[in-house]
């Protein structure tokens, strides 16, 4: 063997080396050809060895030593005896243009990077990249779906920012996100429903979703027997709106005031979205220092407090006695600005206490999934395209 010369094996099942067609310090091409004797006929599925012609197709591989590797693949064209027709043999270790483990690695360096970067970083076309990427996450979003759901988690995200929305949905139980269908309406998230089939759909016991009425609807429509229960989150902040309309309120100096705004109730505007049970005593008496010179800024915080109780009762028994006490701060006139919370509440009451029934589900982990989908669309400068983002959402969550 001379001193510059070594072999290496290419790994590939029922594939023979053939020779070397190049050998070059900027490229390496490998002849190859496939060692099935007899390949199935796809139409009869009968074995055939009886060769019409052959073809040269060129198959990209891993790089071996920075090198780009292309196998040149003595690719046989066979006639079938009993149905006469004639067809391309096919191989497993083959995906179309490039070798199975190449695509492997593609679909893998999409997950950490851009499509354009793994393209560039393999020497191959954007829309090969593409193209497996998004084939490989029809084959993971239809296994996904096919398991029965339980708590089905739904909610929106952007794929460009306050421009175009997809409605993501999201297996509660496993974290899986099972589809990002395009836009935000009732018929986006029916027709997922209706796709998925009735059997399906009575699988599911709890749907959590924010305040959106079109998800509202289309949940009563396909899943009218399932608990429908608010996200925790969006419920808080619905309440927080009204202790900020009082703080708002309070704040405000006469016009002509300079500063136009009392600093020290506008610098506790964070603390005063703290529970009672969260704050030390420093914290404390900070509030209690606001609150003597204000009283009716207490009683926005207690009613607020009462609200909280909702979500810390330990039943619904305990979630109703912690809205009759705020019911009863309410009656006091003092904080009209919570009408608005009042009436948001008496329209979503059910969904607000089911909370309770339901096992206390939780909207986090679709959260969790439209963070990184942010991320992604940061990466990319947005989306335009909704299959391109579903497949690329699929390959990172």
């Amino acid at each position: 063997m001379k001193r510059d010369v070594m072999s290496v094996r290419l790994w590939l099942p029922r594939i023979k080396v053939e020779g070397i067609v190049v050998d070059a310090p900027e490229q390496l091409v490998v002849r190859v050809c496939s060692t099935v004797r007899r390949p199935g006929c796809p139409a009869c599925g009968t074995p055939s060895g009886k060769v019409h012609d052959r073809r040269d197709n060129k198959i990209r591989d891993l790089e071996v030593s920075g090198r780009p590797v292309t196998l040149a693949w003595d690719r046989r064209r066979l006639v079938c005896a009993p149905c006469g027709r004639r067809f391309v043999e096919d191989h497993r270790a083959f995906e179309g243009s490039v070798t199975a483990r190449l695509a492997r690695r593609l679909v893998a360096d999409a997950r950490a990077m851009t499509v354009n970067a793994a393209a560039k970083r393999h020497k191959v076309g954007w829309k090969l990249v593409n193209a497996l990427v998004v084939a490989w996450a029809e084959l993971v979003g239809d296994h996904r779906r096919r398991r029965r759901c339980r708590v089905l988690l739904v909610d929106e995200t952007s794929i460009r920012k306050r421009h175009r929305y997809v409605t993501v949905i999201v297996n509660g139980d496993t974290g899986e996100v099972l589809a990002m269908v395009p836009h935000r309406d009732a018929q986006a998230l029916s027709g997922f429903l209706a796709a998925q089939g009735p059997r399906w759909c009575k699988a599911v016991k709890v749907v959590v979703s924010d305040g959106s009425k079109a998800y509202k609807a289309a949940i009563e429509v396909r899943l009218g027997h399932a608990r429908h229960v608010l996200d925790r989150y969006r419920v808080i902040r619905w309440f927080a709106a009204g202790l900020t309309a009082v703080r708002r309120d309070i704040q405000r100096r006469p016009e002509g005031s300079v500063p136009a705004f009392d600093r020290d109730v506008f610098r506790s505007r964070f603390l005063l979205m703290r529970r009672p049970d969260k704050l030390d005593p420093a914290e404390q008496k900070r509030l209690d220092k606001l609150f003597a010179a204000d009283p009716r800024l207490r009683t926005a915080w207690e009613a607020l407090g009462e609200l909280h109780n909702l979500y810390l009762a330990d039943d619904s028994d305990g979630a109703l006695e912690a809205l009759d006490r705020f019911a009863d701060i309410y009656r006091t006139g003092q904080i009209p600005e919570f009408s608005d919370t009042v009436d948001t509440f008496l329209a979503w009451h059910d969904q607000i206490l089911d909370w309770h029934h339901a096992g206390r589900p939780s909207n986090g982990r679709i959260d969790r999934t439209n963070n990184l989908l942010q991320v992604l669309r940061r990466k990319a400068h947005g989306f335009t395209n909704y299959t391109n983002f579903e497949a690329r959402g699929l390959l990172l969550t």
